[in-house]
């Protein structure tokens, strides 16, 4: 359930700093900010895989 918790909690503050170089910055890095983002929201979407089931990953 930890895991599960540091999963959610990493995704998002990737996800929220994604979006914010990705709405504040010029080309080159507003490109990785929207790559972070979607990372971001991947790893969160596996916390809250893990923490419903046990035998996600």
């Amino acid at each position: 359930m930890l895991l599960a918790l540091v999963l959610i909690v990493i995704g998002l503050v990737a996800t929220v700093y994604g979006v914010l170089l990705a709405s504040e910055r010029r080309r080159p890095v507003d490109l990785a900010g929207m790559l972070l983002a979607a990372a971001g929201l991947a790893l969160a979407l596996l916390g809250v895989g893990r923490l419903l089931s046990d035998s996600f990953f």
